[in-house]
Parts: structure tokens; C-alpha cells; sequence
């Protein structure tokens, strides 16, 4: 090997050193239940935002459950953001048998992670969380 060849093998060699950048964020997968007022929805997006910025959001399936990935591990702070829920009632239907669901809104300000008060701790592992919104 010519002295010209090792010199230039050594220079690509410190270039590339300096190109991997910053190694990858651990990315999870999480399950989770929302509820408002101790009523589960069954509806909606739920977002979180983490100390990084990074976010993750997720639908709420009819059965009340959502599934996110691509998830930074550690304390989130939590939005909602959805329709009217419906919440069970004492009124009577018009065929007087099933109770008369009504419908109850969740407040705005659980739509933004910055006013909602809301936060989770996602476990380093995943798992299943679950959300409160109080």
C-alpha cells in the first residue's frame, strides 16, 4: 500500500466515524384504556408528547382500547382529542325498558398535552397503560 493509498483510507475512515449520528431512540409498543369521570371512551385520539418532543398518537378502537407504537419510554404528558361520549343515564328509552344514554363532552382543554395536566409513564418494557382524565 502507497503512502498516498494509507492517507486516504485514513481520512475516509475519520469521515465516516462522524457520520452515524446520534444513536436510535428505543421505541416501544403500548396498550392503554382512557377514561373521563370514571366512564371509559370509546372514541377519539389520544396523544403523547414526551420531555423530547417526540409524540405518539393513537385511535381509540369502539372497545375502548388503543394501541401506540413508535413510543419514547419515560413520563409523558397526555391530549385527548374527541367527540361527544355517552354515558349511561337513569332516563328511560321511549320503549321504557333500556336506560337513554346521553351524551357528555369532554372539556377542550385535554386536547392540548401542554394544559391538560394529564401524564403517564410509559414502562421501558411497553405493556398496558392507563390514561385518567381528571
Amino acid at each position: 500500500m502507497t503512502l498516498r493509498t494509507a492517507t486516504l483510507l485514513v481520512a475516509m475512515l475519520m469521515l465516516s466515524a462522524g457520520c452515524g449520528g446520534k444513536p436510535a431512540k428505543k421505541m416501544i409498543t403500548v396498550t392503554g384504556t382512557v377514561s373521563y369521570q370514571g366512564h371509559q371512551l370509546n372514541t377519539g385520539i389520544i396523544k403523547f408528547l414526551a420531555p423530547n418532543g417526540d409524540f405518539a398518537t393513537a385511535a381509540i378502537r369502539p372497545d375502548g382500547t388503543f394501541l401506540m407504537t413508535d413510543v419514547v419510554p419515560g413520563e409523558q404528558k397526555v391530549a385527548y382529542v374527541g367527540g361527544p361520549m355517552n354515558v349511561g343515564s337513569s332516563d328511560k328509552a321511549a320503549s321504557g325498558d333500556t336506560p337513554k344514554a346521553k351524551a357528555a363532552t369532554v372539556p377542550t382543554k385535554f386536547s392540548d398535552p401542554q394544559t391538560s395536566g394529564v401524564t403517564v409513564t410509559v414502562p421501558e418494557s411497553g405493556g398496558t397503560v392507563t390514561v385518567e382524565l381528571k
